[in-house]
């Protein structure tokens, strides 16, 4: 998880360093819901399976995770605002830091500008768009867990609790891939089903079902992510069809039990 981790975050960094060479690169993202979905669900499966659950402690550990970094980054961000831009454009950029700060960012920017719009470049924040998801998803998924805690037959209800989130979402994904105002592209409405992949696959463990059906799995998984990054690019609609291929990459490797298989080896290396 670690390796896929580390590819993800490299794409991510690549696409924004040089996006004219690697177009394919925000992949990454999708990739990473796909290990926030199930490492979130296998954290708070494990704590209310032995009794040991606590909103509170979840949304601290959260906290004491993301904030240190999420603070830096702002403050650093509106000291050199401060310094280079004009006062209206730090008026607008002091609106991107509020909804940033309290993780509405990709609210602010539906509607606003376009992932690939010319004007994107000059959004020092635009990038907190997918932390807000993370934490939008971070607020609603413990709730829903709980819920299903609550009544008999647990796996059952949370796995169809996953599937239904994922068929709404998907679907609402690919009815909205050809909006221009950024609605598929930002909103936790057409991405929560990426998350519900990884979330999926953790409930499926849980329960004892074999998830492991080859030892190739792994090594599938990044032939498929891969892949997707040689036909991806900016001119299509994502993440719409497309983005199964890397979600789904990252599934499998994810779903596959031990370190014996070739994938799993390759992405085991300390660099």
């Amino acid at each position: 998880i670690d390796g896929l981790r580390g590819i993800a975050i490299s794409l991510v960094l690549i696409f924004h360093i040089w996006p004219e060479y690697f177009s394919f690169g925000y992949v990454g993202v999708d990739i990473f819901f796909v290990l926030s979905g199930y490492l979130i669900t296998q954290i708070i499966y494990t704590k209310l399976e032995s009794n040991s659950f606590s909103l509170k402690e979840f949304y601290r550990n959260r906290i004491r995770r993301i904030f240190p970094a999420l603070i830096v980054v702002l403050v650093t961000t509106l000291l050199i605002a401060y310094l280079f831009m004009f006062p209206s454009e730090l008026e607008q950029l002091g609106k991107h830091i509020k909804s940033s700060a309290f993780f509405y960012e990709n609210f602010r920017l539906i509607g606003e500008v376009g992932y690939w719009d010319e004007s994107a470049t000059l959004k020092p924040l635009l990038h907190f768009w997918s932390l807000a998801i993370e934490e939008q998803f971070y607020i609603v998924w413990p709730l829903v867990i709980l819920a299903c805690f609550r009544f008999r037959e647990t796996p059952k209800r949370l796995f169809f609790s996953c599937a239904v989130i994922f068929i709404i979402s998907y679907t609402y994904s690919v009815i909205t891939m050809n909006s221009a105002d950024g609605v598929n592209y930002y909103s936790p409405a057409s991405r929560f089903w990426e998350l519900m992949v990884g979330a999926i696959v953790a409930v499926l463990k849980f329960n004892g079902i074999k998830t492991s059906i080859s030892k190739f799995m792994p090594l599938a998984g990044l032939v498929i992510i891969a892949g997707s990054l040689f036909f991806i690019n900016e001119k299509m609609n994502f993440p719409g069809y497309i983005a199964v291929f890397p979600v789904f990459g990252a599934a499998i490797i994810v779903a596959y039990d031990g370190n014996r298989a070739l994938g799993n080896r390759i992405l085991s290396i300390k660099p």
